[in-house]
């Protein structure tokens, strides 16, 4: 009699390949699941290299109504700006480059202020909104916070509104791109920093102003001669 045929059931390999799934799907969630929760403890985003989970700028915290380009034991500036209003553009071009100036040596503590105030007045509605929030973006882009991006686009913004009407998103864009060279369309589109803007700068702005632009020095609102230049610095000077 020969000896019996010894024979795996088929029964095994199934269950091996079975379970051998079931171990490569859980290590795939598991992939998926870390990246969702690094980016919500970190705050990255990788649309146009700004983070846009919290719709708050870099170096922002919770209810502050400012950009600070700089810290400094000196004066603290607070300028208040609205990309639609021609005055502003009046005094970003007599006096922009004072307040870079004393910004980038520390002469002052400068905090920035963009405004939506003339929304309901711009064609289409909305213009003050979405040009500050280019800016921002601008400012944003790095991940970091870069006052000299704001710098370049807040000029660059604010000389193109003065000589032309109410420009879109990707003319907005091109505006910031010539200026900085940085691309911030997505943050654009998105509107990543408007709710900012319209819920913690406009409230803040509304209660401590009554206008644009307007100036405080260490608190205390001060008039100066918005379109004559050296004027701002004189005011910080005097102050």
């Amino acid at each position: 009699m020969s000896a019996p045929t010894s024979r795996k059931s088929p029964v095994v390999p199934i269950v091996i390949g079975a379970v051998c799934l079931f171990v490569v799907l859980v290590l795939v969630a598991a992939g998926i699941a870390g990246v969702f929760f690094y980016r919500a403890v970190t705050g990255s985003d990788t649309s146009g290299g700004v983070s846009t989970s919290s719709g708050l700028p870099p170096g922002v915290e919770e209810g502050q109504p400012y950009l600070e380009l700089s810290s400094s034991d000196g004066p603290v500036v607070d300028i208040y700006l609205d990309f639609a209003c021609p005055h502003c553009a009046d005094f970003v071009a007599a006096n922009g480059e004072d307040a870079r100036a004393m910004a980038e040596s520390d002469e002052i503590t400068l905090r920035i202020h963009p405004r939506p105030m003339l929304d309901s007045m711009t064609s289409p509605t909305g213009y003050s909104s979405r040009a500050a929030n280019a800016a921002v973006c601008a400012y944003a882009a790095d991940g970091y916070g870069d006052p000299s991006a704001w710098f370049d686009a807040e000029q660059a913004l604010m000389a193109e509104y003065a000589n032309g009407p109410s420009m879109n998103d990707a003319e907005l864009a091109d505006v910031v791109f010539e200026a900085t060279g940085l691309d911030v369309t997505d943050c654009i589109v998105d509107e990543t920093y408007v709710d900012w803007i319209q819920d913690v700068v406009e409230p803040e702005a509304q209660e401590s102003t009554q206008g644009t632009p307007a100036i405080m020095i260490d608190g205390a609102l001060v008039e100066i001669a918005t379109a004559s230049e050296g004027s701002l610095r004189k005011a910080v000077e005097e102050a």
